[in-house]
Formats: C-alpha cells, sequence, structure tokens
C-alpha cells in the first residue's frame, strides 16, 4: 500500500493529477484521464455521479481508503476524487491497485462493483 501511495504522491508532483469532482468530471468529458480514484468514505451522491460519468466514458474507478489517507498521499486537504492523465505512472499505479490485498478499497466496473 505504500508504493501506492507513493506513487500518488509522485503523479502530484508531476502534474498528472485533476484534483477535485468538478475538475475531474470535466477531464472525464473531454476524455483527458486514464482513471479516476475516489476515497471510500465519499458521499453517495459523488459516487454515484461519478460511476455515472466513468461508466458513459469508459474510464476506470477506484475507491481507495478514505479522504484523510488520500489527502495526505497527495499533499493537499480534503481530496476524495483524483483524476489521473495518460503518463507512465498510471500505468505503474494501476498495476498496482489492481494488485494490492486489502480490504480498503474496491473498483467500479460496468457490470458491478467487486468488493
Amino acid at each position: 500500500m505504500n508504493k501506492l501511495l507513493s506513487l500518488l504522491g509522485l503523479a502530484r508532483k508531476a502534474g498528472k493529477l485533476v484534483l477535485g469532482f468538478g475538475a475531474t468530471c470535466a477531464a472525464i468529458e473531454n476524455d483527458r484521464l486514464q482513471l479516476v480514484i475516489v476515497a471510500g468514505d465519499s458521499a453517495k451522491n459523488t459516487q454515484k455521479k461519478i460511476e455515472r460519468i466513468c461508466r458513459r466514458h469508459n474510464v476506470p474507478l477506484y475507491y481507495l481508503l478514505n479522504r484523510e489517507e488520500l489527502s495526505r498521499a497527495i499533499g493537499k486537504r480534503n481530496q476524495v476524487v483524483i483524476g489521473m492523465l495518460p503518463h507512465g505512472l498510471t500505468g505503474a499505479l494501476e498495476k498496482r491497485l489492481l494488485s494490492v490485498k486489502s480490504n480498503n478499497w474496491r473498483w467500479f466496473d460496468d457490470q458491478n462493483t467487486r468488493a
């Protein structure tokens, strides 16, 4: 999990993250994002909206940690929704997301939400 959080921090420093619900939704609508990460403790309404937009644009969506841990990883306060722009770190981060065996996250796909 530490490697995953480190990769998020590196992506932030490289300027490859889109932060916040509004900015992330706009970037999805413009087909600029490769994946989206949402804090597991985000509001249900936020989750439903972001799931709908990600499904419509075929963007992978991951629920990870809580807002405090996610915010600490990227060095910004109160971050609930994060979008990742296409670059080398995104592929490494997605591989790490899929390989981590933890109860602290789940991902969303077209068919269902897996725990």
